[in-house]
């Protein structure tokens, strides 16, 4: 029992560690890249993380970046491929639906933000996102939520319930590492933990951080800079499209962006399904992977 707690604190304080080393760098966990200055923040942000998970990993677990969700062969880009479309997708229906719903108006088209050019802001932000998205999927997904199931995973408690709780637990401290950004509400932070979620399934049911990393980074992207939506509560600084947002905020999200509205939890469940449609098609089967409820093997 003792060592079940000490992974779920190990667990904790790793995140909370590595939050406060990003807050240092001036890095937000999905501040949208308004500078070219960003790719260099995020670069650092994601160095932190790579370097405190490295040391936690190989000092207290024994596990190697494999163990992680990192197995980098042709299924796992084939994956990251899958993820990165996506996100896409489901960026490209909720602007559709608040387009075709007049919630939208199009005010223009490939503004430069504060990069002062649209094309070299667009490049800064898809690198920047591109950093966030592989280092929060390694930090919440990866880590994080592998060493709470491990901790969690007991004689009494078998692998299938100790990851559906980890699932939980690490996703709703993802949500609550979003309640201080801008404009962020109750409903927007439960929602961010229901985005965890849905980033959760791609490692639960294929065991690699691949689906949620691509779609990690392409949700954001698309989101702020493609479809001008903010992100997460922050300005998207360079975009394709310049809207205006209207309607309900309960249903849009309002300025946090679609990710705290009805409209942002209906893609997340559209992404749920279409991740299990994905697995059982690429591995025939639909079934989480228990493995990674299990204890490091030392020799």
């Amino acid at each position: 029992m003792l060592h079940t707690a000490a992974l779920i604190v190990v667990g904790l304080l790793t995140t909370l560690v590595a939050q406060l080393v990003l807050a240092s760098f001036g890095g937000e966990a999905d501040a949208g890249p308004s500078t070219l200055t960003q790719p260099v923040v995020a670069a650092l942000s994601a160095f932190a993380v790579v370097l405190a998970t490295w040391v936690c990993a190989r000092g207290l677990d024994h596990r190697s970046p494999r163990d992680f969700g990192l197995k980098l062969d042709r299924r796992w880009y084939g994956d990251l491929a899958f993820g990165l479309g996506l996100g896409v997708g489901l960026m490209a229906v909720i602007f559709a639906v608040e387009l075709a719903a007049g919630w939208l108006t199009i005010e223009g088209t490939f503004a430069a933000g504060a990069s002062g050019s649209a094309a070299g802001g667009l490049v800064a932000a898809l690198v920047a996102f591109g950093l966030i998205g592989f280092y929060e999927e390694l930090l919440s997904r990866g880590y994080h939520l592998r060493n709470l199931a491990e901790g969690l995973h007991t004689p009494r408690i078998g692998p299938a319930v100790a990851l559906v709780v980890a699932t939980v637990l690490s996703s709703s401290l993802f949500g609550l590492l979003h309640a201080g950004n801008p404009n962020a509400t109750l409903i927007s932070t439960v929602n961010v933990a229901l985005a965890g979620c849905m980033l959760a399934c791609g490692l639960l049911w294929t065991g690699q951080l691949a689906v949620p990393i691509g779609l990690h980074i392409s949700w954001n992207f698309c989101q702020g800079n493609l479809f001008g939506f903010p992100v997460s509560g922050t300005d998207a600084g360079a975009r394709v499209f310049v809207v205006e947002q209207g309607g309900d905020p309960l249903i849009t999200g309002g300025a946090f962006g679609p990710e705290a509205g009805l409209i942002g939890v209906a893609a997340m469940v559209l992404g749920v399904a279409a991740i299990a449609l994905w697995v059982r098609v690429t591995r025939g089967r639909l079934r989480l992977d228990r493995s990674l409820a299990d204890a490091p093997r030392r020799s």
